[in-house]
């Protein structure tokens, strides 16, 4: 199924640019057992797709773990305790069958650093690298240009080849229902025109965020941007929006 998009752009001012180890099956459920839908909001359990909580460790470290709710794991991860609770540390998502899904580092609630990603039967899918902080320094990017870089056919033909291009990723475990948000994908036209460093700045799923640069690292050249007459690189940034 096609994912739907909408889509803006954004002028920056800077430019910015193993495997799992094994974890245990989920215990009894718990008195303080929280319920999430597949977006990973609270729900009820009635609504829930996944079960989870968070246990206290020392030094004001916590860990996170969440369930299938058939009592396979989903996920874990290193943290710091609440509320709010946020992810800081290594992470891994399981697919049902216990196979590592993805597995890397959150730093302050985002994912940082390397991911790797593996197909259910085991064999890996490429990594993808995360930006969690664009640098404040040169970076290239001009603050203001004369001439906005332009897709071949115009705005129209951009969404119309986003549209075509990306497929809603299929579900491993079809019995679960699709989770539906938005993945914010930032890239650079550079001065040759090309799109370059295309990094997720808001993630929804390892699936959906692998699609989503997969489709934005795959655009055609546009025709730069330019700056006192001279070509120069500009950044976009383009929301993603995955619908069921």
């Amino acid at each position: 199924m096609a994912a739907r998009f909408c889509m803006k752009f954004c002028l920056l001012l800077t430019l910015g640019l193993g495997s799992a180890g094994a974890w245990a099956q989920a215990p009894p459920a718990r008195r303080d057992t929280t319920f999430f839908d597949a977006g990973w909001h609270h729900v009820s359990r009635a609504n829930a797709v996944f079960f989870g909580w968070v246990t206290p460790l020392e030094a004001g470290r916590c860990r996170i773990q969440t369930y299938y709710l058939t009592g396979e794991r989903q996920f874990e991860a290193m943290g710091r305790p609440g509320p709010p609770v946020v992810r800081d540390g290594p992470a891994t998502f399981y697919y049902r069958s216990g196979q590592p899904e993805a597995t890397g580092r959150y730093a302050n609630g985002k994912r940082t650093g390397n991911w790797d990603y593996w197909h259910e039967d085991g064999t890996p899918k490429p990594s993808l690298t995360f930006i969690p902080q664009l640098p404040t320094s040169d970076g290239g990017v001009p603050q203001l240009v004369e001439q906005m870089p332009g897709f071949p056919g115009g705005q129209a033909a951009l969404m119309r080849y986003l549209a075509t291009h990306a497929r809603y990723p299929t579900p491993t475990d079809k019995t679960q229902p699709r989770p539906a948000g938005q993945v914010l994908v930032q890239f650079v036209v550079d001065s040759t025109g090309a799109v370059v460093r295309p990094i997720v700045l808001k993630s929804l799923t390892p699936a959906c965020d692998a699609e989503a640069l997969r489709v934005v690292a795959s655009q055609p050249r546009w025709k730069p941007g330019r700056r006192n007459g001279e070509p120069v690189a500009v950044r976009f940034v383009v929301p993603l929006t995955f619908r069921p």
